[in-house]
């Protein structure tokens, strides 16, 4: 079924990139976004398919990295980071310069993932226990599903901000990545003539 879902969405993306349509131009922007979809940094083409509203898609490439460590009894670090390829489709309401920005997608990387953990106990009486160091590292693929909740603004010299929320659905299968529920995202480009 997630097979069927990512080549629907790459053969609708090269749908949309072959069609042209000479009477109504359509909007196109370049924009640098700070987590969302990219998890740390990217940079975004963004494209409505008619005009500079409704349908779209956005076709990013960023880098990502998260870390997470624990210090109770013993201890263990977990860092992971990757460049990925966030896949969106889109849809933009509102005329002019104020749009609800609605999208749903699927971010595909190749990622590094690194876990160190060392555990010593503690004695008891006379007696000391053992402890032990682990580090454990591993490149794989990766994937997450995410959506797209946000605010467009586009100013008519050609700026363009996107301000909002990016939920993540996540599945329990080996290469898909866990990531929090939402993750905020700030985005600045510009319109492409």
């Amino acid at each position: 079924m997630k097979k069927l879902f990512f080549i629907s969405l790459l053969m609708l993306f090269l749908n949309a990139s072959a069609q042209t349509d000479t009477d109504v131009p359509t909007d196109r922007s370049l924009s640098l976004e700070l987590f969302g979809a990219h998890n740390t940094i990217g940079i975004n083409y963004d494209s409505r398919f008619k005009g500079n509203d409704g349908l779209g898609f956005r076709v990013g490439l960023g880098y990502g990295y998260s870390e997470k460590s624990s210090f109770l009894i013993g201890s263990y670090r977990y860092n992971i980071h990757g460049i990925s390829a966030p896949l969106e489709i889109n849809y933009l309401f509102g005329k002019g310069r104020h749009h609800l920005e609605l999208g749903f997608g699927a971010s595909l990387g190749f990622y590094r993932e690194k876990l160190h953990a060392q555990d010593v106990f503690i004695p008891y009486g006379n007696h000391s226990y053992g402890s032990y160091d682990i580090t454990y590292k591993h490149s794989t693929f990766g994937y997450f599903m995410f959506g797209n909740i946000g605010y467009r603004l586009q100013t008519n010299r050609g700026f363009q901000l996107r301000v909002g929320l990016t939920p993540s659905i996540n599945f329990n299968d080996k290469y898909c990545l866990q990531r929090e529920w939402f993750y905020p995202y700030v985005s600045f480009g510009w319109r492409l003539k």
